[in-house]
């Protein structure tokens, strides 16, 4: 709010609250007597409007109001009332917050009720200790960004909450909140402090304070939520709101545990069963584990045996290398020997032959001097190619050059033209070139085609409106000759009839005709257009027993289609129609009386015989009219008939004649209490051939001439206005083409003046070109000068390369003579050296045969040196300390051969025994190890299992106890609360062995005949829901952990018997000594309600035509005075 003081100077002003303080005694409130307003005090305006005591008069319009001066400044952050519970709002600030601009709230620590007209504040007061205690505003029911708070046209609000001490701290606890609206940004604050919003939340907890639960902070929008909370979830919230939190941390636990209880016994169960399934599939294998076993020692003895093989050959090959061995020395000694005997004749040998090596080495040597030549003169004749080469090239480069001389040549002479044709050209001088005089022809027709487009615009906007128009009138013309035949059907008949009296009922059957598809079952439309009488003669008598709601309704066969249509019908199109549903089949409908006892009774059937129509709305008014036990008679009854009837008690509704007949009985007050109501119906409205209605015939007929009329008128119009369009765009296209005239020759002059001013620099672009083009001219002609003096020299290397090579080939000439000659020496000591070896072949071939036999003994001695190693090392890898004695005790006196027929043995004797499972030793040995592991995994979870349930067991006896007290406790307080409004109400605990199901159930009765049933949104209406919460909330107060309580409009929806009663209640918990701090806020008060002490009234009144003198004339002093003395005559 924004105000100004008398004198003009601008203050922001705040809420005007009234607080009533304490009373002189408990019944102050009623005694009227000793003044029943001496208790008002002005809070949260001008303190020195304040009521004084000692002043009977009253303030006359005249009487001077002084300036409006600022609210008196409390102690904010110091000692506040130790009334206060520790975390009770002491006070509440707000700067352009919501509504407000600036107001502060000065509360009590009992009971403060908030009233004021709707949209004052109130609940922008719930919103600022939601939001400033740092909670989301979907607590509030409401998903407003932040910055929506923020009032509008200011950039940020405040929010200062101050809340009550606890006793070990000296200064109360000032929450400050700052809301930015651009960036939804929050800030806050302890006692001036910036903090982070979890720090917010550690100071709730430590408080208690839990805005997010439903038990202690309660908005209008969360009323209907709390009767929705499960029993589950209302035993959550009670036991935050009102249980010590021991008792919350052993619910958790006793949660945790019971669930790692059964997750222990699942996984026991488990192992149990797969302990079960592994120890049969054991026993299963135990045959083919035996066998396998025998077989297991059969292959073990053959890897025994191999193990053996591999020592008795070592022991073999040793021995056979020293037999070797031993031949080895033998043949050395007689191949010396032999040696030395044929010494003499073999030297003349020797001797040649080593002068025919040293011959070999030079023939080895000329070869060599052979082939350098051939590489020399081989190199030379490459230098001759290359050179060769090198003239090549240096000639082509010559010739390209020349090329490129007398193309440059060429390009000088072009260049020369270009210019000499440019300077020409300079001299010719243009036409002048006015741009200025050109420029101002062509706007003068762009101003003329100006001119000429609003005019098109204008008459075009006339042709589009008329072709509108005309739709329109077609449209009209069209739905009037389907209006037309409609009349002379029956069908359109019923629909024009429908339209008459119920439009909405009629676009919603056009709009379901078209969207059936869109529904899991066929919706149906109004019985009037889905239904008939079978028998003409029973229409009356039909109709009687229905109302006109029953013929116009909507029937859907499913709950989802029922909703779906509703939110088209109701939400969407904002229809005011009725939607039915009816889930009983047609044929489950049964008549009191079978059809053969109603001729004697005078009736011909019921009403069901003699009306058809889909089953589904037949079913639907079976259930809403009771039409299948609707009796019908063409002819009045007998009054025997009727008493017969009576007795009967089958019937309470039927028609007979002109009258309709419903019979009411009242058990209650004995078998005689029956009444009777006769009543004459009417001809029915439904269901009949009525002619075609000659008026409404003539009334479209008349409007179908008038348009016809109005589109003939129009014709003309749209004719005169084309015309005039065409001639129009006909000026406006010579206008264009003469500006395109214009235009083309200002481009033509334009240009060849533009050419003309470019001449000079082209002239003088050419002229550097032509100066470029002679150096480059004479640069060509220098390159091939040095091109021609590089070839001169090519030649004379290519003639001292050829001379080189001429060299060359005489060497070679002569290193091939040299070889010549050595090669024929050769073959001369070649030719000595065979017959010196043949003289001394006999000798040679003595040696010879000892040299082969000594090398056969080495080779053996080699092979078996390597066997013998080869086993050794084999031996090696399995002889161990453990069985090296044992292995060559065995193998002593047998060969490999013995070892090999052992092992054959074996071996038949393993292909006699087979398993039919190859794996199963493997497989049961597995088994047998996991067995093994499993039942220690079972006695570990059954100690587990037994240590849980110790502890469920330790922690449940202390939680059980104090839970069933606590809820007594509320029980007896909430059934307490009902008593007093003739009520009942139930508070009880359903325990489970899961403890995540056990929960609360409140059970309430209303009614006198009713039994208890459970509150929910389903059973209750919206004020016994309210009526049931607030008593709800109230049991709790005296037990309440939470610092302070919020309930918002809860009285809304109550009569006045409740909520008098109500209030009652409330007043009389929540201002009891040491109770939690509570709020009410509502917008309306029945008069006469109980006042205590120990409450607080808030009387809120903002707005934008609150006076400007605010308080000065909103003076809750003055009131009083008149008050008193209106009372005092």
């Amino acid at each position: 709010m924004f105000d100004r003081d008398p004198v003009g100077g601008p203050f922001e002003s705040q809420p005007l609250t009234h607080t009533a303080p304490p009373s002189e005694g408990p019944d102050a409130n009623q005694n009227f007597g000793v003044d029943p307003f001496s208790f008002l005090q002005l809070r949260g305006g001008d303190s020195s409007q304040g009521l004084d005591q000692s002043d009977d008069g009253v303030s006359s319009d005249e009487e001077q109001v002084p300036p409006r001066r600022a609210v008196a400044s409390r102690p904010r952050n110091g000692q506040a009332s130790a009334e206060f519970q520790p975390g009770a709002i002491v006070r509440v600030k707000v700067v352009n917050f919501v509504t407000y601009e600036e107001a502060e709230f000065f509360l009590g620590p009992n009971l403060n009720m908030v009233i004021g007209p709707n949209g004052t504040g109130k609940s922008s007061l719930v919103c600022a200790i939601c939001l400033g205690l740092g909670y989301s505003s979907n607590v509030l029911g409401r998903a407003s960004a932040f910055g929506e708070f923020v009032k509008h046209g200011k950039d940020e609000a405040e929010i200062e909450v101050e809340l009550q001490r606890k006793p070990e701290h000296s200064e109360n606890y000032l929450v400050g909140l700052c809301i930015k609206r651009e960036d939804n940004s929050r800030k806050f604050t302890i006692n001036g402090q910036r903090v982070s919003h979890k720090e917010i939340q550690k100071l709730m907890r430590s408080l208690r304070i839990q805005i997010d639960n439903l038990c202690q902070f309660l908005p209008q929008d969360k009323v209907a939520e709390f009767a929705a909370l499960t029993p589950t979830e209302l035993l959550d919230r009670t036991l935050h709101a009102a249980a010590a939190e021991e008792m919350i941390s052993w619910r958790v636990q006793l949660k945790e545990h019971f669930k790692l209880q059964k997750e222990t016994e699942h996984s026991g169960e488990t192992i149990r069963e797969e302990l079960r399934k592994m120890e049969a599939r054991q026993q299963v294998l135990q045959a083919d584990v035996e066998k396998l076993r025998e077989r297991k020692a059969i292959q073990e003895e053959i890897e025994y045996l191999d193990r053996l093989r591999v020592v008795v050959k070592y022991y073999d090959a040793r021995k056979r290398f020293k037999e070797a061995k031993t031949r080895k020395v033998a043949a050395d000694r007689s191949l010396r020997q032999l040696h030395a005997s044929v010494a003499p004749a073999l030297e003349a040998v020797n001797k040649k032959q080593e002068y025919q090596s040293k011959i070999k080495l030079v023939v080895a040597d000329r070869q060599q001097r052979l082939k350098a030549a051939d590489a020399a003169a081989d190199a030379a004749i490459n230098q001759v190619e290359a050179v060769q080469a090198t003239c090549q090239e240096l000639s082509g480069k010559r010739e390209a050059e020349k090329v490129n001389f007398q193309s440059k040549k060429q390009e000088l002479g072009r260049l020369r033209k270009k210019v000499t044709d440019l300077e020409a050209s300079y001299r010719q001088t243009p036409p002048a070139f006015d741009a200025a005089d050109w420029n101002r022809r062509i706007r003068e027709q762009e101003h003329l085609q100006r001119e000429k487009e609003p005019e098109s615009e204008e008459v075009g906007a006339e042709i589009n409106q008329m072709r509108t128009r005309a739709g329109e009138i077609r449209n009209q013309e069209a739905r009037l000759r389907n209006g037309l035949q409609e009349l002379e059907s029956q069908q359109g008949q019923l629909l024009t009839q429908l339209r008459r009296i119920d439009p909405d009922v009629a676009k919603g059957w056009e709009w379901l005709q078209v969207n059936q598809d869109g529904f899991d079952k066929e919706v149906f439309g109004p019985p009037m257009l889905t239904c008939s009488v079978k028998d003409k003669r029973y229409t009356d008598l039909v109709q009687s027993i229905l109302q006109q709601g029953d013929f116009l309704c909507f029937t859907a066969q499913t709950r989802e289609d029922h909703k779906r249509l509703s939110d088209q019908f109701y939400s969407k199109m904002g229809l005011s129609v009725t939607i039915r549903s009816c889930f009983t089949a047609y044929s489950a409908f049964r008549p009191p009386l079978s059809r053969e006892e109603l001729p004697a009774l005078g009736f011909d059937g019921y009403v069901s015989d003699y009306l058809d129509g889909p089953e589904p709305v037949l079913a639907m008014l079976c259930a809403e009219k009771r039409m299948h036990a609707s009796a019908v008679s063409l002819q009045d009854i007998s009054d025997e008939q009727f008493d017969r009837i009576q007795r009967a008690e089958k019937l309470t509704q039927f028609a007979a004649g002109r009258q309709l007949y419903r019979i009411t009985r009242r058990r209650e007050y004995g078998p005689g209490a029956v009444s009777t109501r006769v009543t004459q119906f009417a001809k029915g409205r439904f269901w009949t051939d009525q002619p075609v209605d000659a008026a409404e015939k003539n009334e479209i007929l008349q409007k179908l001439g008038e348009l016809k009329a109005q589109r003939d008128a129009l014709k003309e119009q749209y004719d005169a206005n084309v015309a005039r369009k065409a001639t129009i765009d006909a000026e406006r296209a010579q206008i264009a083409r003469k500006m395109s005239e214009l235009k083309s020759s200002k481009a033509e002059l334009q240009s060849e003046y533009t050419k003309w001013q470019a001449l000079p620099d082209k002239i003088e672009f050419g002229k550097g070109g032509l100066a470029r083009a002679e150096e480059e001219l004479t640069e060509c002609r220098g390159r091939i000068t040095e091109l021609e003096k590089l070839q001169d020299q090519a030649i004379l290397n290519k003639a001292k390369a050829i001379l080189q090579h001429h060299k060359l080939i005489d060497g070679i000439r002569q290193a091939r003579q040299a070889l010549l000659e050595a090669q024929v020496v050769l073959l001369e000591a070649d030719s000595e050296v065979a017959l010196l070896k043949i003289k001394n072949s006999e000798v040679t071939q003595q040696l010879e045969e000892a040299t082969a036999a000594l090398k056969e003994i080495v080779d053996e001695l080699n092979e078996q040196r390597t066997i013998a190693a080869e086993a050794k090392v084999q031996a090696l890898t399995i002889l161990t300390d453990e069985n090296m004695n044992e292995l060559r005790d065995k193998a002593v006196g047998k060969t490999v051969e013995d070892v090999d027929q052992s092992v054959q043995v074996e071996k038949a004797k393993l292909e006699v025994i087979q398993a039919s499972n190859p794996a199963a030793l493997e497989e049961y040995e597995r088994y047998a190890a996991r067995i093994q592991r499993e039942q220690a995994n079972q006695a570990s979870h059954e100690s587990r299992m037994a240590e849980l349930e110790d502890k469920i067991r330790t922690i449940k006896s202390q939680w059980e106890p104090r839970l069933d007290q606590l809820v007594s406790q509320i029980n007896d307080a909430f059934s307490y609360n009902f008593e007093q409004i003739s009520c009942a109400g139930e508070v009880d605990v359903h325990k489970d062995e899961d403890f995540e199901k056990w929960a609360i159930e409140i059970k309430v009765k209303f009614r006198e005949n009713e039994t208890l049933q459970r509150l929910d949104q389903h059973r209750q209406s919206g004020g016994e829901r309210a009526v049931s919460t607030i008593f709800y909330l109230m049991a709790l107060q005296s037990m309440a952990q939470a610092p302070f309580r919020v309930v918002d409009e809860i009285n809304q929806g109550m009569d006045p018997r409740n909520e008098r009663m109500v209030h009652e209640r409330m007043v009389e918990v929540a201002c009891r000594e040491h109770t939690s701090q509570y709020f009410l806020i509502t917008p309306k008060l029945l008069s006469g309600l109980r006042y205590d002490e120990r409450m607080r009234v808030h009387t809120i009144v903002s707005g934008e035509h609150v006076d400007r003198q605010g308080t000065a004339k909103m003076n809750f002093a003055n009131f009083v005075k008149i008050q008193r003395r209106l009372m005092g005559r």
